[in-house]
C-alpha cells in the first residue's frame, strides 16, 4: 500500500509541464513590468479610468517593442524556445513582431493559465490597424471572458 502513493507522487512530478503557459506567464509579467515603468503610460491609464490598485490586480502591461531586451535572440536555445512558443499560440508574426505592439494589454487567467488576451491601442495607429485586439488561446471557453480594458477600449475607439 506505500508504494502506491510513492508511484502516484511520482507520476504527478513526472507530469508534463506546459512550458508554452510558463512562457505566456513570463511575456505578461514582462508587459506588466514594463508598464509599471512607464510613468506616462500610466498616467495616461489613470485618467481614463484605470487606476493603480486595477492595474496591480488585473497586472495590465504595455508591449512597448522593448521584448529582445529581455528575451535572448533566436540563436540561443532558451530564447529559440521562447519565441518559437510566442509564434505557435500566435503572439508575433513570421517577422518576430508582437501582436499586441503599441498596446495596454491585459491577460486572463483560468486555474493558473492564461486563456485569453486583449489589448487596446495607447496611440492611434497611423496605418490601418485594429485598435482592440483579441486573443484566445483555445476556442472554447465554458465562462464568459471579460476584460477590464474593453470598456475604456470602447469608450477610447468611438471618441
Amino acid at each position: 500500500m506505500q508504494s502506491e502513493i510513492y508511484i502516484a507522487e511520482f507520476e504527478q512530478i513526472l507530469a508534463p509541464i506546459d512550458f508554452d503557459n510558463l512562457y505566456l506567464m513570463q511575456l505578461f509579467d514582462i508587459y506588466h513590468q514594463r508598464l509599471l515603468a512607464n510613468t506616462d503610460a500610466m498616467l495616461k491609464l489613470v485618467r481614463r479610468g484605470i487606476n493603480e490598485r486595477v492595474i496591480q490586480e488585473r497586472k495590465i502591461g504595455i508591449c512597448d517593442h522593448k521584448l529582445n531586451r529581455y528575451v535572448k535572440p533566436i540563436e540561443h536555445a532558451e530564447g529559440a524556445e521562447f519565441r518559437g512558443a510566442l509564434r505557435k499560440l500566435g503572439l508575433t508574426n513570421i517577422n518576430g513582431h508582437e501582436l499586441f505592439r503599441g498596446c495596454i494589454v491585459e491577460a486572463v487567467h483560468h486555474n493558473d493559465s492564461i486563456v485569453a488576451a486583449c489589448g487596446v491601442k495607447l496611440i492611434c495607429p497611423s496605418r490601418p490597424a485594429p485598435r482592440i485586439i483579441q486573443w484566445y488561446r483555445h476556442s472554447v471557453y465554458h465562462a464568459p471572458v471579460t476584460f477590464e480594458l474593453m470598456a475604456w477600449g470602447k469608450r477610447y475607439v468611438t471618441h
